[in-house]
């Protein structure tokens, strides 16, 4: 019996010793923390993970002199291991020509470290230059006084032909008050320069009204004379004209306003006029007289040079019209003229083609009307010889 009670003895002594020793353990593991905390309790982390702030080394503001200010900065230290990259700011102007650069180092910004560079606008500058007259050349039924218009900035100059000195045009109106051919030749600033370009203008005033309906010009060469729309359907100017359309809509819609459909011949003449030019402009092709180079069909009459001899718009570029000619190689297609917005060159006055299914609406594809004049009707078109001018 005594044996046993003096175990238990010793067992509770062993367990109060070890109850002892664990209890002083962990107070010297709070005194050690406390002391830690108090030793770092001068430093703070910044929210940048990689640099520390010292409280102790920030020096009094005596100075608002830039170079005093810079000294104020606190100070970081960057951990080892790790550097920061540069920081790059770009600065654009409004004029969107002169572009300032400036590279800073990552503590410390100053404006003797700038690199400026500074983009020449010329190399930028890829457009051709291009100058018309407003109005274009071709037949004008009265005097008309012409503005001159450039896609840029430029100087321009100009003569008549025949003549020997050029003038300057400083946004005068110029006026041509007899059939002549009028000069002109253009520079810009970054020493791009234009060809000579001419235009060729017949004044012949009508001394009786025009024969033809509202909106529509009278086309006269040799025996052959009628009546065109000036635009393409419904012959609006500043109005997207009409695409996606059948042969046999093209027919119905022009009869509806007491009209028909134009002939391929009647549509060539009225394109090339009397002088059989190329283009309805001209007889060289011009990249922006008409739309040519366009991503889609523009509203009618917003491209003042896509004027033909007689006055009739957009006959190159734009949309394809239909005739009521049949194919001479197929019979059952019908001849669409003129080239659409992304035709190029072959976009002339007699451009023909005739892949298009006449029962069919085709998104290119537009069209305009003619009319008979009284002591025309039921008459055929007859082709003039081919002539040269301009």
């Amino acid at each position: 019996m005594v044996k046993w009670f003096v175990l238990l003895v010793i067992l509770l002594f062993l367990l109060f010793f070890l109850i002892w020793f664990l209890s002083s353990n962990e107070s010297w593991h709070k005194k050690n923390r406390v002391i830690s905390e108090q030793e770092n309790s001068s430093v703070v982390q910044t929210p940048d993970s990689n640099v520390l702030v010292t409280d102790s080394v920030q020096p009094k503001d005596t100075s608002t002199s830039p170079v005093n200010r810079i000294d104020t900065v606190p100070k970081k230290k960057v951990k080892k291991g790790r550097m920061l990259s540069p920081k790059k700011d770009t600065v654009v102007q409004q004029n969107s020509v002169i572009k300032d650069t400036v590279v800073t180092s990552s503590a410390i910004v100053d404006s003797s470290d700038s690199i400026i560079a500074i983009t020449d606008p010329c190399s930028e500058d890829t457009a051709a230059l291009w100058v018309y007259p407003n109005p274009s050349g071709g037949l004008h039924r009265k005097a008309v006084s012409i503005s001159m218009i450039s896609n840029k900035d430029c100087k321009i100059s100009y003569r008549f032909a025949g003549g020997q000195a050029w003038t300057d045009y400083l946004g005068e109106e110029i006026p041509v008050n007899a059939t002549s051919t009028l000069q002109f030749i253009a520079r810009d600033s970054c020493g791009h320069q234009m060809e000579m370009r001419e235009e060729y203008y017949e004044i012949d005033v009508l001394n009786i009204e025009s024969p033809c309906p509202s909106g529509m010009e009278l086309i006269t060469v040799g025996e052959s004379k009628f009546c065109i729309d000036r635009y393409e359907w419904p012959n609006q100017k500043g109005v997207v004209p009409r695409s996606y359309v059948s042969l046999y809509q093209a027919m119905d819609s022009c009869y509806s306003v007491g009209k028909r459909l134009c002939t391929s011949e009647e549509w060539m003449l009225s394109c090339s006029g009397p002088h059989t030019w190329a283009y309805p402009y001209g007889q060289q092709y011009e990249r922006y007289a008409c739309a040519t180079h366009d991503k889609k069909v523009s509203v009618s009459g917003s491209r003042p040079e896509c004027r033909s001899f007689f006055g009739v718009y957009d006959m190159s570029g734009s949309l394809l019209e239909w005739t009521s000619t049949r194919a001479a190689d197929n019979r059952q297609f019908y001849y669409v003229m003129g080239g659409f917005w992304e035709s190029g060159p072959q976009s002339g006055c007699s451009e023909k083609r005739y892949s298009y299914f006449p029962e069919n609406q085709h998104n290119p594809v537009g069209f305009r009307c003619c009319a008979d004049l009284p002591e025309q009707s039921g008459r055929d078109v007859k082709k003039v010889q081919k002539g040269s001018k301009r």
